[in-house]
């Protein structure tokens, strides 16, 4: 979901910003929000304080939050925000800062499956076909004591699949 509200909720009367609030709500439910942010603007600061209260307004303080300060090519003086975990510079236009962008968001993002090495007991098949479900297997292999796979493996089956762990 990417939404862009600091400029238009700034300039909302508070009523109708309640009434904006339902069509974001569904910010607490994601994996992670990217507050994109103009570096170059003089009211960055003010635009990013608005953003944070209505996340925490709208209950996503325990998401993880990224801020990716944009137009890194058009700043002037950059002393007053650093780049650490949880900030990024970027400049869409000369395509900059992308590789650490992706290297943060996939830093932030929850874990939802986990590579594994199995040996899956011939008696116990059908698990291979719950991994294929939601997982990916990368290789398979046929031996005497069973199926080898090495697979991409849903996190809510991980733990189930520890057992079979080569």
């Amino acid at each position: 979901m990417l939404i862009d509200t600091v400029g238009l909720i700034r300039r909302l009367p508070h009523n109708l910003v309640e009434a904006f609030k339902s069509t974001l709500e569904e910010a607490a439910a994601a994996d992670i929000i990217l507050n994109v942010q103009d570096i170059s603007s003089p009211e960055r600061e003010e635009q990013a304080q608005v953003t944070r209260q209505l996340l925490s307004e709208l209950g996503c303080d325990g998401i993880p939050q990224l801020n990716v300060m944009n137009k890194l090519d058009a700043a002037g003086d950059t002393d007053t925000v650093f780049e650490d975990d949880h900030t990024v510079f970027i400049s869409a236009k000369q395509q900059v800062g992308f590789d650490r962008l992706l290297e943060r968001i996939s830093a932030l993002l929850p874990e939802t499956a986990r590579r594994m090495k199995l040996l899956i007991p011939y008696d116990k098949t059908a698990l291979i076909g719950k991994i294929r479900i939601d997982g990916k297997i990368m290789s398979e292999e046929y031996t005497d004591l069973g199926t080898l796979i090495d697979a991409l493996v849903d996190i809510k089956l991980a733990d189930r699949m520890s057992e079979f762990s080569v």
